[in-house]
């Protein structure tokens, strides 16, 4: 009886293990469970947390405020409006700023100016778009000579070279910036032969330094999706246009470039994203006007001891990240 009974547990044992893997969902369970569990530990929690102290306040010995008195919005009021002004009022301003920014020298549009924040974070913006800008007017011709024009044997050897900088540290490449930029270095000195170069100048601290920085780091996440569009692009349709009267410009730009469309705003969103964010670039290479809305988040959860408004300014930025890659996959764009 014994042995019967035993025999009976093993065969429902085994009929049970059948089951459960003969079931779709609980391998997923099991494959999902680990990485699941790591991103609600160090990524879910960590951000709902955050969240909830956006809408806190700062105490007077800078701790977090989170007694129902003490909940509101009025930490993104404060990033977004000034003091004693309307909603509509701090928009105008807004608007009327980033007009007068554009258009140097046109008069004063409104007697109220944005806050702060709403200015850097625009300004971190601007330098999200100039270094996107940059980085495809740079790297879309290297990614096509790479695709296209190199021989097949090199192609490999100039994709290493590209991805080369990611070998070293992220602060070594910021430092090695540091020296060719700092006063008597070596590109320095040679651009003093210049007429509009003084001896002994430096490019540090400066917002060029900044924008190059970006560039620098960020130009390999152009080069490599644009390279991988244009490395499926059937040529011949080019050749095609061509032979019906369509010049080689006219043929790159109606048949080639919107083959690689994918891979560009791939890359755009790929260096947008990070530069717009960026923190030890601007604080490593700019001046102090030259800080960016990483710096200023940065700051409150630091020195600024302003816990609630550094998480605000946080999840505002996160808020145009996120515009940033609806843009994206509105336009045909596939994450992942």
């Amino acid at each position: 009886m014994g042995r019967d009974s035993n025999d009976r547990a093993s065969g429902l044992d085994a009929q049970l293990v059948r089951r459960i893997r003969r079931n779709q969902w609980t391998g997923a369970i099991v494959n999902l469970a680990p990485s699941a569990f790591w991103l609600g530990v160090f990524f879910l929690a960590p951000l709902a947390v955050m969240f909830f102290f956006s809408f806190g306040e700062r105490g007077a010995f800078g701790e977090v405020l989170l007694a129902v008195e003490n909940l509101g919005l009025q930490q993104y009021r404060r990033f977004f409006i000034p003091e004693d002004t309307s909603i509509l009022v701090a928009l105008w301003a807004t608007v009327a700023w980033l007009i007068e920014t554009a258009v140097p020298g046109i008069e004063t549009l409104s007697a109220t100016q944005p806050t702060p924040y709403v200015r850097l974070l625009f300004k971190s913006i601007g330098y999200g778009v100039l270094a996107t800008v940059v980085s495809f007017a740079v790297g879309y011709p290297m990614a096509y000579y790479i695709g296209h024009i190199a021989p097949e044997r090199y192609q490999n050897l100039l994709i290493v070279l590209v991805i080369l900088p990611f070998w070293a540290s992220f602060l070594v490449r910021i430092y090695a910036i540091q020296l060719l930029l700092s006063a008597n270095s070596v590109l320095m000195s040679a651009l003093a032969v210049l007429p509009f170069v003084e001896q002994g100048a430096s490019l540090m601290y400066s917002q060029f330094a900044v924008l190059l920085g970006l560039v620098y780091i960020w130009i390999p996440f152009m080069i490599l999706p644009v390279y991988s569009s244009i490395e499926e692009i059937d040529f011949t349709l080019q050749e095609a246009a061509m032979d019906l009267g369509a010049d080689r410009f006219e043929a790159f730009y109606h048949v080639i470039f919107p083959q690689s469309k994918p891979g560009v705003m791939a890359g755009s969103v790929l260096v947008f994203i990070p530069s717009a964010g960026a923190y030890v670039i601007p604080e490593l290479l700019g001046g102090t006007d030259s800080q960016m809305i990483g710096n200023f988040i940065a700051s409150q959860f630091g020195s600024a001891g302003n816990w609630p408004l550094g998480a605000a300014g946080a999840f505002v930025l996160m808020g145009v990240m996120l515009l940033s890659i609806a843009a994206y996959q509105r336009g045909g764009g596939e994450l992942g």
